[in-house]
């Protein structure tokens, strides 16, 4: 049996459902673990500060920053700009 256009599309969406709400519970349950991370941090540096240890820092979430590589003061990606790169000489922008 060959499946139409439109049950290759409800399939789709209904992938597409099943992926989001998977996503989605997902997400709810990260934010539960990093607020009960950042609870016992808080725990753990109250007892660190009585015996005497140094305190836990926030060290485990990385953030990126998105640069747009095409704006005025972008540098050309190619093989004679690397090049120039290297060897110290001018960019020309």
């Amino acid at each position: 049996m060959t499946k139409s256009l439109n049950d290759w599309l409800a399939e789709g969406e209904s992938l597409y459902d099943a992926a989001l709400a998977e996503y989605q519970q997902l997400e709810a349950q990260l934010d539960e673990l990093e607020g009960r991370l950042t609870a016992k941090r808080a725990e753990l540096n109250q007892i660190a500060q009585v015996v005497g240890k140094p305190p836990m820092e926030n060290n485990r979430r990385l953030t990126a920053q998105l640069v747009d590589d095409t704006g005025p003061q972008s540098v050309p990606n190619s093989p004679a700009t690397i090049a120039r790169a290297l060897t110290g000489r001018q960019l020309g922008r």
